[in-house]
């Protein structure tokens, strides 16, 4: 098995070819991150036979998102795609009656301030979100479960690799429908099903638009070299729903097992993998983790790390915008496991930090950072 890590800034995009030319694409990162790396891989793939079995979209971000956007705006896709999974506005769908004019209207209110000055207006017949897309591509969406929502803890057979999924569950479809429904509450809106172009647009735009819910950590250097004192800092867990909504999933095949976990919110993947696989059978060993959320101390909680056994780490991001990765984390991930190695798709000052002898005495670990510009390639 292949995991690219592709640089996507302080966003995810990452291809596993999890047999000889059979491909999962989770998530895009931004629009630069498609055209200067992704696009000439899929290319080369499809060139060579190669298809995209499934297409993972965890969740309504600009940083998963935009390069997958980009890449369905293209009059012809790069490569065959079989299926999507992705959870839009009909997955979580509050409810409005209202006349078109009074749509058009609410429409651009709850989209006005995610548009620059310079852009196209957005009107009912101008859809240009991911879920219009995917319907005019004519793509298989959200196929296993028949086009409903993908959530916990269903399994499902992809050749002979099996994913099941770990997140999001009901309370985290409850939470972004809430979230959702703050903003037709707020645009004055009633409760009758409905669906169209504009409300896939205000959806996903108003989601882009939430505030983080975890704990900002500066971008400092610990004072201490004791990673033991280091992960004693207090977890508050994210209370972002648009993250809580990611879908996060465990791919098994040819006796691996790797852990996939979008920007998902720790309690639920802790509830997941303990239904899963028994609480008896803990910690529960896997070949490899992509933590969630780049890193980030309130998506990676102390008992999720807890119960987790594994020696290759993937962290993607550039530590930009929100100082991710958060030692903490690595402190947990380094001190629960031995001769962990951990990914990274940047050179960052926090792994430059743990090169330093001081944090090995007792530990022994290893920073792995991308050779190339293109990325990181991990081989299970």
């Amino acid at each position: 098995m292949n995991i690219y890590m592709f640089p996507a800034l302080n966003g995810d995009c990452i291809l596993v070819e999890y047999v000889v030319s059979r491909y999962i694409l989770i998530d895009g990162g931004y629009v630069d991150t498609y055209n200067t790396f992704l696009l000439p891989k899929l290319v080369e793939i499809a060139d060579n036979g190669g298809v995209i079995d499934v297409l993972v979209v965890t969740h309504i971000d600009s940083d998963h998102i935009s390069g997958i956007v980009r890449m369905l705006e293209e009059d012809k896709l790069p490569i065959s795609i079989k299926e999507i999974w992705y959870n839009g506005y009909k997955h979580v769908q509050s409810s409005v009656n209202v006349s078109e004019e009074d749509e058009i209207f609410a429409h651009k209110d709850i989209c006005k301030e995610t548009r620059s000055v310079n852009s196209i207006p957005i009107s009912a017949k101008q859809g240009c979100t991911l879920s219009t897309l995917i319907n005019r591509k004519g793509l298989l969406w959200n196929r296993p479960v028949k086009g409903n929502t993908m959530k916990v803890l269903s399994s499902y057979l992809l050749g002979e690799a099996t994913i099941h999924i770990l997140s999001p569950n009901s309370n985290d479809i409850s939470n972004i429908e809430a979230f959702w429904k703050k903003k037709l509450i707020k645009a004055g809106l009633l409760s009758k099903a409905h669906s169209n172009e504009y409300w896939d647009d205000a959806f996903e735009f108003s989601l882009s638009q939430e505030k983080p819910g975890f704990h900002f950590h500066e971008k400092k250097v610990s004072k201490s070299y004791d990673l033991l004192k280091i992960k004693e800092e207090t977890y508050v867990p994210d209370s972002s729903a648009t993250n809580g909504s990611s879908i996060a999933f465990t791919l098994e095949t040819e006796g691996k097992r790797v852990l996939f976990l979008g920007d998902a919110h720790a309690e639920t993947i802790v509830e997941s993998l303990t239904t899963l696989y028994g609480e008896e059978n803990a910690p529960f060993r896997f070949d490899a983790v992509k933590l969630s959320h780049h890193g980030s101390f309130s998506n990676n909680s102390p008992k999720l790390l807890g119960m987790i056994s594994c020696n290759k780490w993937l962290i993607s991001t550039n530590g930009e915008k929100y100082n991710h990765p958060d030692l903490p984390t690595l402190a947990h991930v380094i001190t629960n496991n031995s001769d962990a190695k951990l990914y990274f798709n940047y050179e960052l000052a926090v792994g430059v930090e743990l090169m330093k002898e001081d944090y090995h005495n007792g530990y022994n670990f290893e920073i792995i950072n991308s050779s190339s510009d293109d990325g990181i390639t991990i081989t299970l």
